[in-house]
């Protein structure tokens, strides 16, 4: 490791901590397939234009987009084209009034508007590579609407260096491209794989960047909560299955799956439910709403509930399943007498252990004493005569809302960077914030450099020639273990497997713990990369 390598991660890691409060912002990042940049919305000053943008983000218009033209040192154009060889448009939603305001100076961003139609902005967008104020005015610009953030330029100036080539002379004439080889295809573009909305605010990117700890990995979710006497099952329903989703909901509301039992359970198959209570020694029916038409949107993965049917099609009422395992190669096959079954929500991960304890308990033939329905129920005793308490008991179904972790979070090539840092005032709250593990348990910590003098910041090191760093002991934060990235200390050493310090990234920092009492470091090694 040479004396420059060390001066410069030294300096990278000396960054601002802002004292002051910020104001809440909408924030958006651009995932391309160079790098990711964020952006924060200036809904105050383009109100309208920002509401346009956001319509696009949240209908997911600008996955796999193209940016698809670059002026050096002036501008890049997105927004309006496929990631695609070929002139395929965003599909276009109605032109927005144009609210021209903040002037197009660098690191801004504007909505597209045609030649001689100022009125006219529709999906494209023009990212302010230079002070393009003289350039711009509200006879050829859509209004600004936004900041690009932080190290978000350092990504924005690379992109706009990139080579360009006239790949056609249409909507290709200066694209600029990753690679120049003797066949171009659409990997040799620069394009947008996901713009999506930050979930922190502009404070929490300023401490963390786009690895926000928070953010994304959980949702307030409106749930279907089943209390049985082998614990609980909280469901997740669908929102693209309303005619499934009502019908169930009918059922929960009016009671009628309240004091109902488990029926059926075929091992390594379903477990069944909402069609029987035990009442006064005999099985009763739950009165049974209309049938309703299937909606086979889903595969019946482990964990989803579905309706169950006769074997005649759209013949649903008041009895669902939920699959113990993935049955989508048999219950989404067309074939089956009904069709193929409709799932409508899924069991929360953390309440599959109740659907594994139903599931284990073995099902037995009662059709001589209950009669011909219940082949294959499961019974927690098999004495009779029966009790409520010898049955898997659904005690009550009610609805609810909670804080659940998504199924699907988006990984972005950002989640992979541990600490971010940022130049600033040499002398102002300095540090790097990122999560790290010690022992079981994981915490978000401050790594503060040594405060140095002009002579020892001119020469990249202090006086003895080691690099040194602390913990601020008095900001150590406990967080939540949801799997992210994160630095480990074993007692002797902390090693941090990425750095980003603008659009630089350093690999396996590893800092050797010199003095305990204070929680010093000192720098040991790092890989540039």
């Amino acid at each position: 490791m040479t004396r420059n390598y060390c001066s410069a991660l030294l300096i990278g890691l000396i960054t601002s901590l802002f004292s002051q409060a910020l104001l809440a912002q909408t924030i958006v990042c651009v995932n391309t397939n160079l790098d990711t940049f964020c952006m924060k919305l200036l809904q105050a000053d383009a109100p309208l234009a920002t509401a346009n943008f956001l319509r696009y983000v949240d209908n997911s218009a600008y996955t796999n987009t193209l940016i698809h033209q670059s002026v050096r040192n002036s501008y890049l154009l997105g927004g309006s084209w496929q990631a695609s060889l070929d002139a395929t448009p965003v599909v276009a939603g109605g032109s927005v009034a144009n609210e021209f305001k903040l002037p197009n100076t660098r690191g801004t961003v504007a909505l597209v508007t045609p030649s001689g139609q100022p009125n006219g902005a529709t999906s494209g967008w023009r990212i302010n590579v230079a002070d393009n104020s003289a350039t711009f005015s509200k006879a050829n610009s859509g209004a600004v609407f936004a900041q690009i953030l932080g190290d978000g330029m350092a990504v924005v100036d690379r992109l706009s260096k990139l080579s360009v080539h006239a790949v056609n002379n249409s909507f290709l004439s200066q694209a600029p491209m990753l690679q120049l080889d003797n066949k171009i295809t659409v990997d040799d573009l620069v394009q947008v794989k996901q713009i999506y909305r930050y979930a922190g605010t502009e404070a929490d990117f300023e401490l963390y960047g786009t690895n926000f700890p928070f953010s994304p990995t959980t949702e307030i979710a409106n749930l279907v909560c089943m209390d049985t006497n082998q614990g609980e099952l909280c469901i997740k329903l669908y929102t693209d299955t309303p005619i499934t989703v009502a019908n169930f909901l009918s059922y929960v509301r009016s009671g009628a799956y309240d004091h109902t039992v488990i029926h059926r359970s075929v091992t390594n198959f379903v477990v069944q439910g909402g069609g029987f209570s035990f009442v006064n020694g005999a099985m009763v029916a739950v009165p049974a709403s209309p049938a309703i038409v299937n909606e086979s949107l889903h595969n019946n993965a482990r964990g989803t509930i579905a309706m169950a049917m006769t074997s005649a099609p759209n013949s649903a009422t008041s009895q669902w399943f939920i699959n113990e395992i993935d049955n989508t190669s048999t219950l989404n096959n067309p074939a089956n007498s009904s069709g193929a079954f409709s799932p409508f929500g899924e069991v929360i991960s953390s309440e599959l252990p109740t659907l594994d304890a139903i599931a284990n308990i073995s099902p037995t033939d009662q059709t001589v004493k209950l009669g011909a329905t219940f082949s294959e129920i499961p019974l927690i005793k098999t004495e009779t005569p029966f009790t409520a308490d010898d049955f898997i008991t659904i005690n009550r179904v009610y609805e609810t809302q909670r804080e659940i972790p998504l199924s699907n979070v988006v990984k972005l090539p950002l989640d992979n960077v541990v600490a971010m840092a940022t130049y600033g005032p040499l002398l102002a709250s300095i540090g790097a914030r990122f999560p790290v593990h010690i022992g079981n348990k994981l915490y978000m910590v401050i790594l503060n450099s040594h405060v140095y003098t002009a002579d020892e910041i001119t020469n990249g090191l202090d006086q003895d020639g080691i690099i040194r760093f602390d913990i601020d002991t008095s900001h150590i934060i406990q967080l939540i273990e949801n799997g992210r990235i994160a630095a480990t200390f074993d007692g002797q050493n902390l090693t941090i497997p990425t750095v980003r310090i603008v659009s630089e990234v350093y690999a396996n920092v590893t800092l050797k713990l010199i003095n305990p009492q204070i929680l010093e470091f000192q720098l040991m090694n790092f890989e540039p990369l």
